[in-house]
């Protein structure tokens, strides 16, 4: 599903608005419990649920699928199938792509590709991770954690950003956490061996770049705030730098890598 710049700026306002009014969990792990978790590799999620409402989701799915409709004749379909739905109706959807079930089916019902429907679900599931993230935060330090995986929900990380202190943080897509992470690794399969890994630039796109790596075959794209400027303002929205620097992307799939790493 292609994302405009147009489109990602209004669900991030959206979202940021959704989040704002979602609550967090009604019991959060004392703050030793989430220490140990993180200690011994486990992410926060595995302690506690996000609470994830069906109808409010079902109710962001709705609207989201609206926006995007907008100047989109593939995406018509959705969102007036959703317009039409009863609540009940939205309610079924909503449980199936909350729990992992048959999103083919539904995406046949409503005249949509499964992917179309797949991608909506996860922006309408972000504001809910990112408003739980935020609650797990305030009582666990993320200092000691230097795996690949989000230290809050498990999500393998799309993005790097080395900081104007020269610290690398890689950036979870589906709750927004930031974290730490070793300087000289592969942010795709943890690789340290150096000679593995290498750097592809486009000068009209700099300060960003594509590290990749020819042992997994995947590819990471980076941030380097180093050099100063808006791109090093400590709040830059990654999810639109993401779109912003597609043509990135591009450039390390014609070199033969891919987002994740090879197929297993």
């Amino acid at each position: 599903m292609m994302q405009s710049l147009e489109f990602l700026r209004a669900w991030r306002e959206r979202a940021r608005s959704w989040e704002g009014q979602l609550p967090e969990p009604e019991r959060l792990p004392p703050a030793a419990e989430a220490e140990a978790a993180l200690n011994r590799g486990e992410p926060l999620i595995n302690l506690v649920e996000p609470p994830i409402d069906p109808d409010r989701f079902a109710a962001m799915l709705t609207e989201l699928a609206a926006l995007y409709a907008e100047g989109r004749d593939e995406a018509r379909p959705l969102a007036e199938g959703l317009a039409a739905a009863s609540p009940a109706q939205r309610r079924e959807l909503a449980e199936a792509l909350l729990s992992g079930g048959d999103a083919a089916a539904w995406a046949d019902r409503l005249g949509v590709e499964e992917d179309m429907l797949l991608a909506l679900g996860g922006l309408a599931l972000q504001p809910f991770m990112a408003r739980f993230a935020r609650a797990l935060r305030s009582i666990a330090p993320l200092r000691g954690w230097r795996r690949i995986q989000c230290p809050v929900c498990g999500a393998a990380p799309d993005l790097c950003r080395i900081d104007p202190d020269n610290i690398r943080h890689l950036h979870c897509p589906q709750c927004d956490t930031q974290w730490e992470h070793h300087r000289l690794t592969c942010a795709v399969c943890g690789t340290d061996d150096v000679r593995q890994v290498s750097i592809l630039t486009l000068a009209e796109l700099e300060p960003w770049r594509v590290e990749v790596c020819d042992r997994c075959g995947g590819y990471i794209k980076t941030l380097d705030q180093r050099h100063g400027g808006h791109l090093a303002m400590p709040q830059i929205d990654l999810y639109l730098e993401d779109a912003r620097t597609l043509q990135l992307d591009l450039l390390a799939e014609q070199e033969g890598y891919r987002r994740g790493g090879r197929a297993q």
